[in-house]
Formats: structure tokens, C-alpha cells, sequence
């Protein structure tokens, strides 16, 4: 579960960075009104926090932050390595919030960086300290931001979506149908689906349309011509060439291979 925190956190100083290497359990750990805020990184294994019903998984792509307040249980359902920075902050929060990262490592470089810091025990060590856990709180909200952002895109895209799932078939599809079933302009339907899924509204199209090509011309079909209508293209030269492109085969070659 993906919270979307959209909370000020003034670091007024950086307490302690431990690492705990936790064994896996079978009895939770209850904390009740958290004295200090945490940020969490399972960096190795897997941690399952309770603040309530649902669970929220610690992982090493799934930071945790344990806000003042805020009441829990925990337990290690994994075996690993806990890296954990405690701090003061102005601010109380009552809930836990998971980020979801694609790549953890700038979180154990803040982490040896800020454990080096505190080692030294100086007012300069102490406000690099400082600096660097809010550059790594930054980093976890933005890379929230970045996920809730892209789900309100994905939701938006889904009218299109379950058109070309339900109507592949149709050979007068575009982009501008499309669009207005999501109620947006052209241009910001065929930018929002790109970054949200990696490709054109077309492309998206045209695969699909082969993969359904792919499940007829496996089946008993009466031609590449009918085959052709089928998934949507008036011309077969348009649908063996979509065919070769995303197959590498031409239908016939792709039937040949089959029945080998």
C-alpha cells in the first residue's frame, strides 16, 4: 500500500543510524505513540508493519517512514537487514507511509553517509546530518508524488483502454475517439499514454491486434484475408506487414512455424 504524503518535514536534528539484523518471528512488536520519527529500509528481507488492517510491506524497494505519534505493530517475516535513521522533526503525523522506489541504493548511501557524520560529533557533522536526511526524505516524496501521479494518469487512460481491449476489431479507431472517451485533448491523451505505458496509442494498438492475430492463426482460421478483418485491418498487406514487425514472421511463416 502506496500512501500519498503530502506533509512538511522539518528536520531539526538526526538522533541515530542503526542497522539491525532482524530474525524472522513469529510474535509481532507492538509501539504505541512513537517518540521520534524513523525512516526505515528492509535493505535485506522483509518486514511487515500493522497500523491497522492492511499491512505495509519494508523491503528493499519499499522504504518506510514512522512518523511521531504514530502507533503500530511490526513483524519480520523475512530474515535481513534493518537500516533505520531516527530524528526530530517539528511536525507529528499519525499514519505510516511507504514509498515505492525503483532502485534503493541512493537510500544506503544517505544512510553511510549520515552514520559517518554522527560519528564524528560535530556541529558541522551534525548539520550535514541534517542535510542529507531531507534530501532523502525529498527523494522519497517526490518518487511518492511520481507514483500517484501516474496512477491519476493511469485511471484517466482507462475509458481508451477498455475501448481497444473490447474493440480492437474496429478499423476506424484514433487517437481522437479515443481521447474524448477520456475526456482530454488529442495531444495530452497521446502524452499521458506514452508515459504511462511506454508506447504510442497506436502501437498499443497494433499489439494487441497482433496478439489476437496470433490466437486466431492458431486455431482453425479460413484466411490470412479474414484473419485480417478480423483484428481490425482493411488491408491484408497492412496487417502482414504490423504482423512481421512485431513478430519478426509473416502470418504464413508464423502458421508454417506453428506446424512444425
Amino acid at each position: 500500500m502506496v500512501v500519498n504524503f503530502d506533509y512538511d518535514i522539518t528536520v531539526v536534528n538526526v538522533v541515530a543510524a542503526n542497522r539491525f539484523l532482524n530474525q524472522a518471528m513469529e510474535m509481532p512488536v507492538y509501539r504505541k505513540h512513537r517518540s521520534r520519527w524513523a525512516v526505515a529500509l528492509k535493505h535485506t528481507g522483509k518486514t511487515f508493519y500493522h497500523p491497522g488492517e492492511d499491512p505495509i510491506l519494508s523491503d528493499s524497494l519499499h522504504p518506510v517512514l514512522l512518523p511521531r505519534g504514530s502507533d503500530y505493530s511490526w513483524i519480520c517475516a523475512e530474515e535481513g537487514e534493518c537500516l533505520l535513521i531516527e530524528f526530530d522533526a517539528l511536525q507529528t503525523y499519525d499514519r505510516l507511509v511507504s514509498f515505492q522506489v525503483s532502485d534503493s541504493s541512493f537510500f544506503r548511501n544517505a544512510f553511510l553517509k549520515i552514520e559517518k557524520c554522527l560519528r564524528l560529533a560535530t556541529p558541522e557533522a551534525g548539520l550535514e546530518a541534517r542535510y542529507l536526511l531531507s534530501g532523502l526524505l525529498l527523494q522519497l516524496l517526490r518518487s511518492a508524488e511520481k507514483e500517484y501521479t501516474s496512477k491519476e494518469k493511469q485511471n484517466r487512460l482507462s475509458p481508451a483502454i477498455r475501448y481497444l481491449q473490447e474493440h480492437y476489431y474496429d478499423p476506424t479507431i484514433t487517437n481522437d475517439h479515443l481521447a474524448g472517451l477520456c475526456g482530454i485533448s488529442t495531444v495530452y491523451f497521446r502524452k499521458s499514454f506514452e508515459a504511462v505505458y511506454g508506447i504510442s496509442p497506436i502501437r498499443y494498438l497494433n499489439r494487441l491486434r497482433t496478439q489476437k492475430a496470433k490466437d486466431l492463426l492458431s486455431s482453425d482460421y479460413g484466411s490470412i484475408a479474414q484473419v485480417a478483418q478480423s483484428v481490425g485491418y482493411a488491408s491484408v498487406y497492412h496487417f502482414s506487414k504490423m504482423f512481421k514487425t512485431y513478430t519478426g514472421l509473416s502470418p504464413t511463416q508464423y502458421v508454417k512455424a506453428l506446424r512444425k
